[in-house]
């Protein structure tokens, strides 16, 4: 086997992951950092070189070499140059940033920048839930949320880089304003700050929600983790929320279903991880509302990378490029 190696980087609105990964996608190591957004961008990019320089102590002790940086950054990102260039909503201090510039003359590799959920669908095709489909939709479910498309087992990039934003799909046109400055984006009813919110709002009126004892009482104490405990504890306050989430998502899935006609959609991300009977309840929306016809052998999976595959898809990235 190869000694060379590459290393990956998911740079999230909360965390970053990063790891050193083979060419055949096995995990040499890999951590975590807080993306530390609310210090702002310096603080970012101080936290993405600390990840790069983890990764490479470890290559150094283990002598393993490494050929390659990727990155995996929310918003559009230009391939040629390595800038995010439009809709970063949830790491506005990131836009206009050139990653490729401010790595490489820091360490002295290639550097490879796409959009986060343009990777982990590249990660997915390639090594999980996808690998043998041509015609792929991945999702990726968390602070907000990504779209990448495999189309003919090309990753899909638009015109302007800018393609697959799933997120920003309109699916109320007199909705609520999102954070990217349009009006009912799926994002706002359906990723995890969406659900939190709503579950805030009605424990407000439901006091015998076994919810206030899982947060004891301090509503900076939920997240989605807590909503899907508490459902599998019947509580219905939290089935609601998540019903609820599962109806927009279904919605939203279909339109895409019904434009693109995929063989598979894989739904990754943190709030995936509410499990199986979380994905059959989306997977039952998006057959009850799409055609027919193009959801005959359509299939609605996990990811199987889980929250591995922002980074392990940067690696690929960096790895193809370079090789």
């Amino acid at each position: 086997m190869s000694n060379s190696h590459t290393i990956g980087i998911d740079l999230g609105g909360t965390d970053i992951k990063f790891g050193v990964v083979s060419p055949q996608g096995k995990i040499l190591f890999k951590g975590v950092l807080s993306a530390q957004v609310d210090l702002g961008r310096d603080a970012i990019l101080a936290n993405l070189n600390r990840a790069v320089e983890r990764s490479l102590a470890f290559a150094r002790k283990k002598n393993i070499t490494i050929t390659g940086i990727g990155v995996g950054s929310p918003g559009s990102v230009n391939l040629r140059t390595g800038r995010i260039e439009g809709s970063c909503p949830n790491l506005p201090q990131m836009l206009g940033v050139n990653l490729k510039k401010r790595l490489s003359p820091r360490f002295d590799y290639p550097v490879f920048v796409d959009n986060d959920a343009n990777v982990m669908a590249l990660a997915e095709s390639r090594f999980g839930a996808a690998k043998g489909f041509k015609n792929v939709l991945c999702l990726t479910l968390g602070t907000g949320i990504g779209g990448g498309m495999i189309l003919d087992g090309e990753l899909f990039h638009g015109s302007n880089f800018a393609g697959a934003e799933f997120g920003h799909m309109t699916i109320n046109h007199k909705g609520r304003r999102c954070n990217c400055g349009g009006i009912g984006c799926l994002e706002m009813y359906a990723s995890a700050p969406a659900m939190v919110k709503e579950t805030k709002r009605l424990l407000q009126r439901n006091r015998r929600s076994v919810i206030h004892k899982l947060i004891q009482g301090d509503l900076d104490r939920l997240t989605t983790k807590v909503i899907f405990q508490a459902e599998k504890k019947k509580d219905s306050l939290a089935s609601d929320v998540i019903n609820q989430a599962c109806a927009y998502l279904g919605a939203g899935i279909a339109s895409a279903v019904n434009l693109i006609n995929p063989q598979v959609v894989v739904i990754g991300g943190g709030v995936s991880q509410g499990g199986l009977g979380f994905i059959r309840r989306i997977e039952e929306q998006v057959k009850k509302r799409a055609f027919p016809s193009a959801t005959k052998k359509l299939r609605v999976v996990k990811a199987k990378l889980g929250n591995d595959a922002g980074f392990i898809g940067a690696a690929i990235l960096c790895s193809s490029a370079v090789g």
